[in-house]
């Protein structure tokens, strides 16, 4: 039985290895007014397409002037950036090659706490790494100074700096998940974004050509009841409205202190739904609100924006 599933293990990498690049990335670091360093960035990828579409995380390209991916076979071959969402922390570029062995996407559903996963990449640049693991949860949600992710995949399949933007997959080498973070003083915690998004942003990479993130423009609380007290507003459950940047919601008629209860007839418990349901949108679609105003209910409609990078 162990060596079935040692054959099994072994298959799978055989199958994902032709499918997950490493990345390097050249850059400029400012020391002080007059002096800039050289900055040089490591990471990974997985081919979406044969045509030469690679995903990876927003972050292991940042501040880049130069990105070059490798190959399992060692070509070598300067990269485009296409697109990237911050706030998904995901990143598409393209290399010249039109014979590429695409990654096999899995299915999000069918991911389950106990499950068997292999995490492979390029950690700490010393090229492309399988480690082994299992799925420890599911829906997990990290949040930095930087970004705010939910719907994570927490696995004990080691993942290490470089792994970021490789291939979190099953024992039959579809992708379940995109290394994006890992808990530095702790052993065995790692987060992948799971696959749902990974193909949400290729399908939107086929049909647009780029990718981009959608963009409300609201800075807002989950509300409770100690937050509904505090704010005066007559509900304890929705998106409370503290502020308005500039952005596509000054041009609705909101204002601080409304309370957002519903989105596309959905109705919403606070600004992570909010946030979520947003993120499945594109720029450009049109979102249905409804608001509660001093218990005066009323309907309103905003025009998704791409977000600032420096959200």
């Amino acid at each position: 039985m162990l060596q079935q599933l040692e054959e099994t293990m072994i298959d799978a990498v055989d199958k994902i290895v032709p499918s997950v690049v490493s990345v390097t990335t050249k850059g400029l670091h400012r020391i002080s007014f007059y002096r800039v360093a050289p900055l040089q960035g490591q990471g990974s990828g997985v081919i979406l397409s044969k045509e030469g579409y690679i995903l990876t995380n927003a972050h292991v390209i940042k501040g880049a002037k130069e990105v070059n991916v490798v190959l399992s076979n060692g070509e070598s071959y300067t990269a485009k950036v296409i697109g990237k969402s911050s706030i998904r922390d995901l990143a598409a570029i393209k290399i010249n090659n039109g014979n590429l062995q695409p990654i096999t996407m899995g299915n999000v559903d069918s991911i389950k706490v106990g499950q068997f996963a292999l995490a492979v990449g390029n950690p700490l640049g010393l090229g492309i790494t399988a480690t082994f693991g299992m799925v420890s949860a599911v829906n997990r949600t990290i949040q930095t100074r930087d970004l705010f992710l939910e719907g994570l995949i927490q696995t004990s399949a080691q993942i290490n700096s470089g792994n970021s933007g490789g291939a979190l997959v099953n024992t039959e080498a579809e992708l379940i998940g995109i290394p994006t973070a890992m808990v530095p003083w702790s052993q065995g915690i790692g987060f992948a974004i799971a696959v749902d998004g990974v193909q949400a942003v290729f399908d939107e990479l086929l049909e647009t050509g780029t990718i981009k993130t959608p963009w409300m423009g609201i800075v807002g609380l989950s509300l409770n009841s100690g937050i509904a007290n505090h704010y005066s507003v007559p509900t304890d459950k929705g998106a409370l409205i503290v502020e308005l940047p500039k952005g596509p919601t000054l041009t609705t008629g909101l204002e601080p202190g409304d309370v957002i209860i519903e989105i596309n007839d959905k109705e919403i418990s606070g600004m992570e739904e909010l946030q979520r349901e947003i993120m499945k949108q594109r720029v450009g679609s049109i979102m249905k609100l409804k608001v509660n105003r001093n218990n005066d209910i009323f309907d309103a409609k905003i025009e998704l924006r791409e977000a600032p990078e420096t959200i």
